[in-house]
């Protein structure tokens, strides 16, 4: 079932300029963080070495939870303008692989984009690669989140794309926050679910203790992503 699904999804990111284009938005972060952060260095003659970690956060660690979490979205309200989702009813597949493969996808995508981009960043320490595949684990997670809250809140791709606008900022923004925060009133951000990989990457580039921030992070994500889960099932039936 899962080639299956595969194969419909690759047909139909082919087809939508839009989709492709989410698809390919990592390359020109990366060039973005790799070039013109040494050039803005060298230009104004300051040392952004200890800003990396939240520069790398901001333009490529919390996207890679955006564009995965939002493709998703789409193709989804995609099939569902098609009523593809009422006919999946009548197979005997059920709803929860359908689900249980999307957020496969969005976590396996958004993992790769976390350690393809940051790595390609020229800005990471070697020793960090290992750290970032379990937290690009978590990202993914962080996807899966964002996809099912569009999918709450959202009926259509145009509607989709007002609401991925909509928490851009909540999701992208704010967690950036807390790396300026010396205090422990910082886990008030701990609301938002992109915080908890942003703060355990942090960590672990300070060579912090890292894995609670995970445990944490992956608890409450599950915690957010099983009833919004329920309610896109019943928005179906």
């Amino acid at each position: 079932m899962f080639a299956v699904f595969a194969r419909h999804d690759l047909r139909g990111v082919g087809r939508d300029s839009l989709l492709a284009g989410m698809i390919a938005a990592p390359l020109v972060w990366i060039a973005l963080v790799r070039w013109v952060t040494p050039m803005v260095a060298d230009s104004y003659d300051i040392d952004l070495t200890p800003y990396y970690p939240v520069i790398l956060t901001g333009f490529l660690l919390l996207t890679s939870a955006i564009v995965p979490g939002g493709l998703i979205a789409l193709l989804v309200l995609d099939e569902r303008d098609a009523h593809t989702l009422v006919a999946l009813r009548t197979t005997p597949v059920p709803l929860r692989t359908y689900l249980a493969y999307r957020a496969m996808i969005a976590v396996v995508l958004a993992t790769v984009f976390v350690v393809g981009t940051i790595s390609a960043s020229g800005l990471l320490p070697p020793d960090m690669i290992l750290p970032l595949i379990p937290i690009g684990v978590l990202t993914g997670l962080s996807a899966v989140v964002i996809c099912l809250t569009m999918l709450a809140f959202a009926h259509n791709k145009v509607e989709g794309l007002a609401v991925i606008r909509g928490i851009g900022l909540l999701v992208a923004g704010l967690p950036l926050i807390p790396f300026f925060i010396d205090s422990d009133w910082q886990l008030l951000f701990g609301l938002i679910p992109t915080y908890w990989p942003a703060k355990a990457f942090w960590v672990a580039w300070d060579d912090g203790i890292w894995w609670p921030y995970l445990a944490m992070g992956t608890v409450f994500h599950l915690l957010l992503a099983w009833p919004l889960s329920q309610r896109f099932t019943k928005s179906v039936s």
